[in-house]
């Protein structure tokens, strides 16, 4: 075979094997859940789920705050860390996770609001916490107050009940300020 050939196969075979993955989309929320379940089973590690979209501009600041080094590190020994993709417009629907927006509304609550964070248990998937302070629609989102930047660290310590105070106040610390 020319090299010319074999490059114009291999070229046209990738082409093929990705737009075979596109046309795939990202996994289903089940598949991510499950993954992150597999993944934190040796270490016993509960699943923080961030539910998010493109045109989010509070979940950028969430994902930005959670991806903080020291604050990544806390999380990573507690948590199995997931983002499940809801709620998107137009062309970028082909971005959301298949069953992410009904897991959405099965744990928020039909007015949720976007970001929204839930934990859960490893071993049953029950919920352990969310960032609803009382129940549907009173989600925190991005905690930008006192009493909100306080629901997220006590949401996450109810899933990490090892989580020192010192490794509460590194994600505290993480925030902006609160008003």
């Amino acid at each position: 075979m020319s090299s010319r050939l074999l490059i114009a196969s291999l070229v046209l075979g990738s082409s093929l094997l990705q737009g075979t993955f596109a046309l795939a989309g990202p996994p289903t929320a089940e598949a991510v859940l499950a993954a992150a379940v597999k993944a934190g089973r040796p270490e016993k590690k509960n699943i923080l789920v961030v539910f998010h979209a493109s045109w989010c501009g509070w979940c950028r600041k969430l994902e930005a705050v959670l991806s903080v080094p020291e604050v990544k590190e806390v999380l990573g020994r507690y948590f199995e860390t997931v983002e499940l993709t809801v709620l998107e417009r137009g062309e970028k629907k082909a971005l959301e996770n298949a069953g992410a927006e009904e897991l959405l509304v099965e744990v928020a609550g039909r007015d949720a609001g976007l970001p929204f964070t839930a934990v859960f248990d490893r071993k049953s998937r029950r919920v352990l916490a969310t960032s609803n302070t009382s129940g549907p629609g009173t989600n925190i989102g991005f905690p930008g107050k006192v009493d909100e930047l306080d629901h997220f660290v006590a949401m996450l310590r109810r899933g990490a009940p090892r989580m020192t105070a010192a490794e509460a106040e590194t994600i505290r610390s993480a925030f902006p300020a609160p008003k």
